[in-house]
Order: C-alpha cells, then sequence, then structure tokens
C-alpha cells in the first residue's frame, strides 16, 4: 500500500491548497515523503554525531587529569656539604713547644700555636701573634707575663688553683680577660690572657708552669 493511501489527509489537505491547480500525483507525494524522512535521519545523526565527539572530549580530559595525579614527585635535592675552610678562629687553641731565643726576665717552654715572643721589658714579657706589632705596651689580645706589682698588698683574689707545686688563685675579670698569680717561691708571678686568645683555664696554668723567672725581672710600682 503506498504512503499516499496511509495519509489520505494528507491529500486532501494539499487538493484543498492548491485550489484549482491539478491534485499532485501519488508518485509526487511519496518522494516528498521520502525526502523529508531522509533529511530527518540525517539531522539525527549529525546530533549523535556531536554528542559521541563531546564524550570523546571528556573521556580525553579524563585521561590527562589522572595522568597528571600519577605523575612521580621529583626527589629532593641534596645540597653537598660546603668545603670552604673554617674560620681559624674556630679552631682550638694549642700550646706547643717553644724553641726560639728567650727574653730577659722570663724564660718559657710552651707558648699558644702561631705565637712568639714579641720582646720584654724590665717589667713584662708579651707572647703575641706573629704579625702582632702593637708594641710591649700593649697588652690587648696578648699573653703577657709580669711580677705582681709592690704596692699590692693582701692575698691575691680568685680560686685556689695548684700551678706545679705553687699555690695560685685564677680569675676572670670584666672583658674575659683570664688573671693567674702565684708564688713560685721567690717570686708573686702574674699571668693574663687576653680572652680573645681562647685559652682555657687549664692551659693558662700550664703556661704558669712552663714560666721561670730570672733576675733581670723587676716588680713594677702602682
Amino acid at each position: 500500500m503506498s504512503d499516499l493511501h496511509d495519509r489520505p489527509d494528507l491529500a486532501d489537505r494539499l487538493r484543498r491548497l492548491g485550489g484549482d491547480t491539478p491534485a499532485p500525483s501519488e508518485e509526487t507525494v511519496r518522494r516528498d515523503l521520502a525526502r523529508g524522512r531522509g533529511a530527518s535521519r540525517r539531522r539525527a545523526l549529525r546530533v549523535g554525531t556531536a554528542g559521541l565527539a563531546l564524550v570523546a572530549v571528556a573521556g580525553v580530559g579524563t585521561a590527562i587529569a589522572v595522568n597528571a595525579e600519577r605523575t612521580p614527585t621529583p626527589a629532593p635535592s641534596i645540597t653537598a656539604p660546603s668545603t670552604e675552610p673554617s674560620d681559624p678562629s674556630d679552631q682550638a687553641v694549642r700550646l706547643v713547644a717553644y724553641t726560639g731565643e728567650q727574653q730577659p726576665g722570663f724564660v718559657v717552654a710552651k707558648v699558644p700555636a702561631g705565637f712568639v715572643l714579641e720582646g720584654a721589658t724590665p717589667y713584662n714579657l708579651n707572647v703575641a701573634r706573629a704579625e702582632d706589632r702593637s708594641g710591649l705596651d700593649v697588652f690587648e689580645d696578648k699573653l703577657v707575663v709580669m711580677l705582681e706589682s709592690q704596692s699590692v698588698t693582701g692575698e691575691p683574689e680568685g680560686a685556689p688553683v695548684a700551678v706545679g707545686e705553687h699555690d695560685g688563685w685564677l680569675r676572670t675579670v670584666e672583658g674575659g680577660t683570664q688573671i693567674l698569680t702565684y708564688d713560685d717561691g721567690e717570686h708573686r708571678v702574674v699571668v693574663q690572657a687576653w680572652k680573645s686568645l681562647g685559652l682555657s683555664d687549664e692551659q693558662v696554668v700550664e703556661f704558669a708552669e712552663g714560666v721561670t723567672v730570672t733576675t733581670e725581672a723587676q716588680a713594677g710600682v702602682g
């Protein structure tokens, strides 16, 4: 059975619209219906293809997101330890045997490593760094040996210590300078160690144990 017979109302409508125009043949109506159905199928096909494309794009986006989450975290970098030499002032101070020329007044057996006998007056011996040229009347940054002033009376201040077989007294004054006073049996000797030398109390005592007072040494006054 033809499409026109299936849709008699369509033929009637066409005849009424056409007025005196001759009614289209059944073949014409059939071709028109076929073209309409084809156009409808093509539109449906385009809509379906677009939907698939959107799904595919969404799928790619998901894949990218998943891969990003699975990207391995870079290993933390490790900084190599510094090879720069440390500050010499941070190194522990050592006392070493002194083998150079002695000065009048006081003979020493040991000095801090890198130090020399700067010189002596009748009243004091200065032990200083080799490059120190400040003069014998400057005691800063030095190890100084002298006899106790003749004007001092009474017992020395400080904590009792033994300097070899002799009694001594060790104290630290404002600024960190260590002062060791001891009696060698004939003289009262004073050793002053500036804080910047970095000597321990034990090293100050060890230095004093190697000091010998000669006849050239004189005690100051005042």
